[in-house]
């Protein structure tokens, strides 16, 4: 697990992830109509882990509610100069670590939660504290894309970034009770990363 230290710091110089564009796999998403406020009405979104905003605030411009969580205040600072320019949109960024014991100003439910990397960062033990905040920020029907460093190959032979991940199965023991589970087709499998598109159950799964 990288610290908020390690991440303000990152933050501070220009994080290598950052490239001013959401996601590729969120864009997607949205830009087929899978993911809009009308399929997913009110359209409350939540980012998980929303680094300098690029994802929050395009989610916003395709008129999402949204709020955009992280506990680097560097990373918010970034987020907040970047989306001054863009009047009306309904964004908001808090200042809050997801694995703490209780987390302000976030406020549920929700119709659909982003998370790109901030799970699989976590320290294993963590994790189950905040996939049941998760499902519980999560209103029924609601959509969670999860992107994470996937260990279908030995971490450390994985290209461009050399970090343990999920190992295979956990998104069914983290969100299987709550949530259908589907994995997208990119990123490929085999290549150490996933995306997997879920919805939020009306009832728990049958034991």
């Amino acid at each position: 697990m990288v610290g908020r230290r390690a991440y303000d710091l990152m933050y501070r110089f220009g994080a290598p992830w950052e490239s001013g564009r959401p996601r590729d796999e969120l864009a997607g998403l949205v830009d087929s109509g899978r993911l809009s406020p009308h399929r997913l009405p009110p359209g409350r979104a939540v980012d998980l882990g929303c680094g300098s905003g690029a994802n929050a605030i395009f989610l916003a411009e395709h008129g999402f509610d949204v709020v955009g969580v992280d506990f680097s205040s560097v990373a918010l600072a970034k987020a907040r100069a970047t989306a001054a320019p863009r009047p009306g949109l309904r964004l908001r960024f808090v200042e809050s670590d997801l694995a703490a014991e209780e987390v302000t100003g976030v406020d549920g439910p929700f119709d659909l939660l982003v998370d790109f990397s901030m799970l699989d960062d976590l320290a294993a033990p963590r994790r189950p504290v905040v996939a049941t905040r998760i499902s519980g920020w999560a209103r029924p029907g609601a959509v969670f894309v999860l992107w994470c460093f996937y260990d279908e190959m030995p971490w450390w032979r994985r290209r461009g970034a050399r970090f343990p991940g999920l190992s295979p199965g956990a998104e069914r023991a983290l969100f299987g009770d709550a949530f259908t589970i589907e994995r997208l087709p990119q990123p490929a499998r085999g290549s150490g990363f996933a995306c997997f598109l879920m919805t939020r159950r009306e009832e728990p799964a049958p034991a």
